[in-house]
């Protein structure tokens, strides 16, 4: 519980698996917070979900603030569990950041990179916008973290233990997101889905679309209703973008021998009886 970990809230099942998607939540956040997805994406995917210490039942462990050393914890993991499978990764909010230095570690240690690289409502390391608005963030109290994460619970509003063991992740995190260098080397060269809130108070568009001066394949931001925490609100239409999204990145790639795919060896872009993939 002292180490980062990644929890399978929905397993591999047997030939059916395809593709093993890996999520990293936002800050201060747990695994759990990707459950309600769960319903909405093919069973052909099986979702593994990031969980840190500091949070959850983990509540006391040391935080993790140094994006690079997290990072290589986090690409050993994916690399351990890697069965000749495709992968995609997903982060919302730090989560991006995290997600990106995974990839960009994986790749540095001659790992095959994920199919899809799907980011949200983050700006890219280099751009400003994130920067200038974490101050407010920092010194804003919980009216501050509140703007950018949403309410916090009540309880932890009457006992001061229950609102300092829910901001020391959360400033934790955002204290990791603040280290992050610009990206250095060529491109990342993975499939790139971009995602937002539309009334996002703290990521533009134009930030988010900062992501493509780093990556080999750009992508066009696509906007949710919402704000900084539009996933929760938009779970349904979400998931379908990242399925659409799935299913093109899956396109030509080919399957481990003895593995789901065609008798040419091609990954299947889905089971008949699993319309979400349609």
């Amino acid at each position: 519980m002292d180490q980062p970990a990644f929890v399978a809230l929905r397993p591999a099942t047997g030939d059916e698996h395809v593709l093993r998607l890996y999520c990293m939540p936002p800050a201060g956040m747990s695994a759990p917070y990707f459950q309600g997805f769960i319903p909405y994406l093919p069973a052909t995917v099986s979702v593994h979900a990031l969980q840190l210490p500091g949070r959850g039942r983990a509540i006391g462990m040391p935080v993790h603030t140094d994006p690079h050393r997290l990072g290589q914890l986090l690409a050993e993991r994916i690399r351990q569990a890697d069965n000749g499978h495709p992968y995609a990764v997903f982060g919302h909010s730090v989560g991006s950041l995290i997600a990106y230095e995974t990839v960009k570690c994986l790749v540095r240690q001659g790992h095959h990179p994920p199919t899809l690289l799907a980011l949200s409502a983050m700006a890219a390391p280099h751009h400003p916008e994130f920067t200038a608005q974490a101050p407010d963030v920092l010194l804003g109290g919980r009216e501050g973290i509140e703007r950018l994460f949403g309410r916090l619970p009540d309880h932890a509003g009457h006992d001061p233990r229950a609102l300092i063991n829910t901001w020391v992740p959360m400033l934790a995190d955002l204290l990791l997101a603040l280290q992050f260098p610009p990206h250095q080397g060529p491109p990342l060269d993975t499939q790139l889905a971009l995602y937002g809130g539309a009334d996002d108070p703290v990521i533009s568009p134009a930030a988010l679309a900062g992501w493509n001066d780093i990556s080999s394949q750009p992508a066009t931001p696509r906007l949710f209703p919402g704000t900084h925490t539009y996933p929760l609100d938009n779970v349904e239409a979400l998931s379908s973008r990242l399925t659409a999204d799935i299913v093109t990145s899956l396109r030509g790639w080919v399957c481990p021998a003895n593995g789901p795919g065609s008798a040419s060896g091609e990954c299947p872009l889905g089971n008949p009886r699993h319309s979400a993939w349609s």
